[in-house]
């Protein structure tokens, strides 16, 4: 079922938007190599230290990645999917694992056909631990709100793509110039991210309704854009 299938560009963008870029090798939080979209690197994988790569080929590493998914959509999931419900099912597994494609709420009402409870089924995969309690996490929350839209969107609506741009010591001055003409960033400009930048960031992003996911690894192509076009006059 769905062999046909194959995760889209666009479906790769849901993903890249929650998941963040890193062009260069970094540790994770567990200490594990990592690049691109949450790449782990594998032993034999040329990937040295301080090595750059560009954000096509970190969508082509990305594109490598989720096929555990796809094979593990068309194994468990037995009715047709449209590609919009494929591409969403592909971001919910690479963020969950694939065992919510076996006896999830989510795949018990895509097998049974009940598509419009879908989204009430993924936003129940919205909490993490936090402090020993499962809370509800509101970057979790709003990759599922997404997840949702796009599982439920017709397949002749073109997606609205809005890439995650990672941050470079240029853009990071030009955006701390705009935030602090803003008042919102009152430190120096030195195109390094810190707890000042972060803050000045998600304050401008959280009173323009825009989701961040990473906002220290990049941020959505529209937040630079609207932060630009908020300033053009100042």
């Amino acid at each position: 079922m769905n062999d046909h299938l194959k995760t889209s560009a666009a479906g790769l963008e849901i993903i890249a938007k929650w998941e963040g870029c890193v062009l260069k090798p970094y540790k994770d939080i567990a200490g594990l190599r990592t690049i691109g979209f949450g790449h782990l690197i594998k032993p034999g994988e040329n990937f040295p230290d301080g090595v750059i790569i560009t954000r096509e080929r970190a969508l082509e590493i990305l594109a490598k990645d989720v096929e555990i998914c796809e094979k593990a959509i068309k194994r468990h999931i037995k009715v047709p999917l449209n590609q919009n419900q494929f591409d969403a099912l592909v971001s919910f597994g690479f963020n969950c694992g694939v065992g919510v494609y076996i006896n999830s709420g989510v795949a018990i009402a895509v097998n049974s056909g009940q598509f419009d409870k879908v989204p009430e089924k993924l936003q129940e995969w919205s909490k993490a631990r936090v402090n020993g309690t499962m809370q509800v996490v509101i970057g979790l929350l709003n990759r599922r709100k997404h997840e949702s839209e796009v599982f439920m969107r017709p397949v002749d609506v073109a997606p609205v793509c809005d890439p995650v741009v990672a941050w470079t010591k240029e853009s990071l001055i030009e955006a701390q110039i705009s935030l602090k003409k803003l008042g919102l960033y009152g430190l120096k400009v030195d195109g390094i991210w810190g707890p000042g930048t972060s803050t000045a960031i998600e304050t401008f992003a959280r009173d323009a309704e825009v989701s961040l996911a990473n906002p220290q690894s990049g941020v959505p192509a529209s937040l630079l854009q609207l932060l630009r076009d908020k300033t053009a006059n100042c």
